[in-house]
């Protein structure tokens, strides 16, 4: 493995942090709760895109916004790499070669941040707790929660990155193209 650094590969993959934003977004919306303030990208500083939202009405709402990025990133990661992978690789056509590597790029950009961020999970599991579900349901929160924050720690040795190259794989993979 070789180091690269983080505000160097977020800054490589800025569309998937700008779809990762628009994931929460639209989960608020499609759930009703309010959105105050959006960020879907700034190049320098931290944090570099966030979602201000209102309370959640309900479980499913609170869990739907959490994982909205996981749900919009990883769709359109294997949309976009799908539709570059036929013809670059499966049909070996070249006569599209830029527009299908910007869709390449896209795509695996898409997917790299498509985990939820440790505060997304956070705010869910919060959500869980405050609302005075306790016993299994809690239990399966911090459960998903403590997956989802081993994938982002896992990011130092590419997991994001290997993710999105899967994601990407399965389409073709899917229909026996490769």
């Amino acid at each position: 493995m070789f180091f690269i650094p983080g505000w160097l590969i977020e800054l490589l993959t800025f569309p998937g942090v700008i779809v990762h934003e628009i994931g929460h977004r639209i989960f608020c919306h499609l759930t009703g709760v309010p959105v105050y303030q959006v960020r879907y990208y700034k190049f320098w500083g931290k944090p570099s895109g966030f979602v201000i939202h209102g309370p959640a009405p309900t479980l499913k709402a609170a869990l739907l916004i959490a994982i909205g990025p996981l749900i919009l990133n990883t769709l359109l990661c294997s949309l976009l790499t799908f539709s570059a992978v036929v013809p670059l690789f499966i049909l070996k056509d070249s006569s599209t070669a830029f527009p299908d590597i910007l869709l390449m790029w896209f795509g695996i950009s898409a997917g790299m941040h498509a985990f939820p961020s440790n505060h997304d999970m956070d705010g869910f599991v919060e959500y869980v707790r405050e609302d005075g579900h306790g016993g299994p349901l809690l239990w399966l929160a911090h459960g998903f929660a403590v997956l989802l924050k081993i994938a982002n720690f896992l990011r130092v040795v590419w997991f994001d990155a290997i993710y999105a190259v899967l994601v990407a794989a399965f389409l073709p993979l899917m229909f026996g193209l490769f």
